[in-house]
């Protein structure tokens, strides 16, 4: 095979992969992009170590560009639509198709560079050992799933453990950890088997403040969302309140898929004496830290949602949108248009800092904090640590605040000495 010139090499940021040169005895572009190695041919022409090249038939760098980028965008798109053949998703394994060729790709580089092994195993420990679990079993090309697995990552390593006091592991570390998650996954976008990088968590932004939403600013975004249903008649709109409604009324939810598929199988009522309402009880299964967890929901969302609407769903179907079967697609949608209603109502940033739907899960453990101040009941009550609570919910509330000021002893009613001011002498020097 003839040599590629280097000099008219040129590579594309938003096309990964993607580049565009000429061989060193012919003067017409050619393109060439990483399609995986799971696929064979494309169009007929065999495809060699996930490597596709074609000629672009153009002296014209321009021109070039251009059919290059086309033929990228058809690629992929027959790629994604199956009809070009790849593996099916039960055949897909991130440690096997990545991980691994990660791994051996940088020992055969240490040892040619003569250079000691010894942390390269470290890293792999430590990613068989406290990463491999949230990546190995899903669709490393779903970027919602890929995006969700780094956040558990994350959750589970700041609950480790790392001496016998109790002590947890620093962000510092945990970063160390993304570290290698990031290269692991840029190591297979270059190879062609992942299409795009997930979001991870730069060192600030891992401890960084999510501002939670106040039980106003969700009144006025429901009551937008009714308003958008009914003058749009557009269905979304309907979901995303109904949606945002459930993640307010159970404390233990998280925004996300396991919220969005709950069925109504999860629901159980419990005679209460007391009124004429229901108590009703949903449990959810594979949560981030427990396979079975239940708990109760406010008896405004019994009165508005549960007997109305969800009590009467077939036991089977989903109480969101049950003829929808693509749900990743859906809480997509679901997520942009919350986002959306709220940036466009001038809610979204608060202090500067975004409010997504996750921020509901904060204003959650904010209410119950402000009806127990019980560190304990907010963490039972959002399923989660008493230590998680403490670093990512509440320190940063006014209603901490106050509580802090209290249990420190301070009196704002003690009269304090005032301090004269210090009176500049006339006299200059």
């Amino acid at each position: 095979m003839p040599k590629i010139n280097k000099s008219s090499v040129k590579n594309f940021k938003s096309f990964p992969t993607l580049k565009v040169f000429k061989y060193t005895n012919s003067q017409m572009f050619h393109a060439e992009m990483n399609v995986s190695t799971k696929v064979k041919f494309i169009e007929n022409k065999k495809i060699y170590n996930g490597i596709f090249r074609q000629s672009l038939k153009t002296k014209n760098i321009r021109d070039a560009e251009h059919k290059a980028k086309q033929i990228y965008r058809q690629v992929f798109n027959k790629i994604d639509s199956g009809e070009i053949n790849q593996v099916e998703n039960n055949e897909i394994n991130f440690d096997k198709d990545i991980v691994e060729s990660y791994f051996n790709s940088r020992q055969k580089l240490y040892r040619m560079k003569d250079i000691s092994i010894g942390n390269l195993q470290k890293e792999k420990n430590q990613y068989f050992n406290n990463c491999s679990q949230f990546f190995n079993s899903i669709n490393y090309n779903n970027e919602i799933e890929m995006n969700d697995a780094v956040l558990d990552c994350i959750n589970h390593l700041k609950e480790i453990e790392v001496d016998r006091s109790g002590k947890k592991m620093s962000v510092s570390t945990i970063s160390k950890y993304m570290n290698i998650i990031s290269q692991i996954c840029q190591h297979g976008q270059k190879k062609g088997i992942l299409k795009s990088l997930p979001d991870i968590p730069t060192f600030s932004r891992l401890n960084e403040e999510v501002p939670p939403y106040f039980p106003k600013d969700i009144k006025i975004i429901r009551n937008k969302l009714d308003e958008l249903f009914r003058t749009t008649e557009k269905e979304i709109y309907k979901v995303v309140k109904e949606y945002v409604e459930f993640l307010s009324a159970l404390k233990i939810n998280r925004a996300g898929l396991n919220a969005l598929n709950v069925k109504r199988f999860q629901f159980s009522e419990v005679t209460d004496y007391e009124s004429n309402l229901p108590i009703v009880k949903v449990t959810l299964f594979k949560t981030k830290n427990k396979q079975k967890v239940s708990d109760v929901v406010e008896q405004w969302f019994v009165e508005q949602n549960y007997l109305p609407n969800i009590k009467n769903q077939k036991i089977d179907e989903y109480i969101f949108a049950n003829h929808i079967s693509e749900r990743h697609n859906l809480y997509e949608k679901i997520r942009k248009t919350f986002v959306q209603v709220s940036s466009d109502l001038g809610l979204y940033l608060y202090n500067g800092k975004k409010r997504p739907l996750t921020s509901i899960r904060h204003m959650n453990a904010l209410k119950i904090y402000e009806n127990t101040k019980d560190l304990n009941k907010v963490a039972q009550g959002i399923n989660t640590g008493v230590s998680i609570v403490q670093s990512n919910y509440l320190n940063q509330t006014d209603e901490w605040a106050r509580n802090r000021f209290k249990e420190l002893g301070y009196n704002k009613n003690k009269k304090y000495q005032k301090v004269k001011p210090i009176v500049k002498s006339k006299n200059k020097v």
